[in-house]
């Protein structure tokens, strides 16, 4: 009897052992689909990375690191509210793991949340204060929020804690273009390269910060290194077809944005770029149909709303220009461009009151140009009580 009992334990001890290694095979094959995802992701294959992820949760549904990966994946696809459940509920299985704080802090901003973007991040550094992605994160979100001395700190910490990490070189030098630092921002967008030679974002952004510089040559050398690099990449090929309109080349301009449009026919950007071509070349119609289609694809780009306006107000149609300008004044209200030319289109309409409007605010805005329709105002109407 007591050899009986013995061989029972002996055989609920190898069932426990047995089970104790089974688990952590399947453990170890959940993760090696997250590691396979990870490296989809790396390479643009989205679906694929997503499929990977999902396995890994078929093996091990607890498995933190796979749900927030997945949901990293479901935000690159544009799927923010499922990205969001899944940064969730791995918090849910695990509230300590840093990168899961802030992808769900990405996730927010997706949504236009920056506050809680902002703390999602904080989060994660507290976790984790050399983790150089959510430190990088951080800056980004500042820089939204216009926090821009706070988004500097928080990307050199980022760029100290990794130099391998190329991403914080590239928002560092975009803030410093953004303030006309163009030699500052070159030397982030070359330190990126030599972190990775074959970034092509690194290349455009190289190629617009010399065009910017009015060092043509040098833009068009950099975005040509990136197609040679990556020939279907069609924002490539529209910043230097912007490159070649900065110099009046308009047709070398027309070629690139149309290759561009070639291989993303929905990318709102070449539409836009396209249509300015267009519209420098006196042809109204097609800028007016290209502004129209990168509306359709994407409505939120201000600038578009404002260069359709341009285009309405070359063409006589002030009514239309006038509902463009106003539309890209509450997408983005301090542009001073915006509220001149509205003001304009209103007195050519006899629209004296709207007219005396904008131009206050475009003089508010320090336009050069404000005072000149003010005194053009002055000489038909009188201005309207406040």
């Amino acid at each position: 009897m007591k050899n009986l009992n013995r061989r029972g334990r002996l055989c609920i001890i190898w069932v426990c052992i047995f089970m104790i290694i089974a688990a952590a095979a399947i453990g170890q094959e959940a993760r090696e689909h997250v590691r396979r995802g990870l490296n989809f992701a790396r390479q643009g294959l989205v679906n694929s990375a997503i499929e990977e992820y999902k396995k890994a949760l078929e093996l091990d549904p607890n498995l933190a690191l796979a749900h927030t990966n997945l949901g990293a994946a479901y935000d690159l696809k544009g799927l923010h509210d499922k990205a969001f459940e899944e940064h969730k509920r791995a918090l849910s299985i695990n509230p300590n793991l840093a990168l899961a704080h802030t992808y769900l802090g990405l996730s927010y901003e997706y949504k236009g949340m920056l506050e809680e973007a902002i703390a999602a991040h904080k989060k994660a550094i507290e976790l984790r204060p050399d983790f150089a992605m959510a430190r990088n994160n951080l800056g980004v979100a500042y820089t939204k929020k216009g926090l821009i001395k706070e988004a500097i700190e928080e990307l050199k910490t980022a760029a100290t804690l990794s130099s391998q990490y190329h991403k914080p070189h590239i928002n560092l030098g975009t803030i410093y273009e953004q303030q006309g630092r163009y030699d500052e921002a070159i030397a982030c967008y070359q330190k990126a390269l030599e972190i990775n030679p074959d970034l092509v974002l690194a290349y455009n952004s190289l190629g617009i910060a010399y065009s910017k510089k009015g060092m043509f040559k040098e833009a068009v050398e950099q975005l040509q290194k990136g197609i040679e690099i990556k020939p279907n990449i069609a924002l490539t090929y529209t910043n230097l077809g912007m490159v070649y309109y900065l110099q009046g080349k308009l047709d070398e301009a027309i070629a690139q944005h149309q290759k561009a449009l070639e291989l993303n026919p929905e990318f709102p950007l070449a539409h836009n770029n396209l249509a300015l071509a267009y519209a420098k070349k006196g042809l109204l119609k097609e800028a007016i149909e290209g502004f129209k289609r990168a509306i359709e694809l994407n409505p939120r780009l201000p600038m578009v709303h404002y260069n359709l306006g341009l285009a309405y107000s070359q063409k006589g149609l002030l009514t239309e220009a006038i509902e463009e300008y106003r539309i890209e004044l509450r997408l983005a209200p301090q542009n001073s461009d915006a509220h001149l030319n509205l003001a304009v289109a209103a007195y050519l309409q006899g629209k004296y009151d709207l007219a005396w409007i904008h131009a206050r605010r475009a003089e508010r805005l320090q336009h050069p140009k404000a005072a000149q329709i003010i005194d053009v105002l002055r000489k038909v109407s009188q201005e309207p009580p406040l």
